[in-house]
């Protein structure tokens, strides 16, 4: 691991399938993976998951080049 990647958190994109037109979807840090796929299974509802590729991003300090 280098210096750059300390401070990265890795995040997963959920998408929750099933629910209308409009697909409700969220970004979530690894560690709720497993509570949200856990949440997911007891309601029935379906989910796809994947990773991220951008780094989570503070507004603040980032900047649009």
């Amino acid at each position: 691991m280098t210096s750059s990647d300390q401070g990265a958190v890795q995040l997963y994109e959920i998408t929750y399938l099933g629910t209308g037109p409009d697909q409700d979807v969220r970004t979530i840090e690894a560690g709720e993976v497993a509570a949200v796929i856990q949440h997911a299974g007891e309601h029935g509802v379906q989910l796809h998951i994947r990773p991220c590729t951008h780094p989570l991003q503070n507004p603040d300090t980032e900047k649009e080049a």
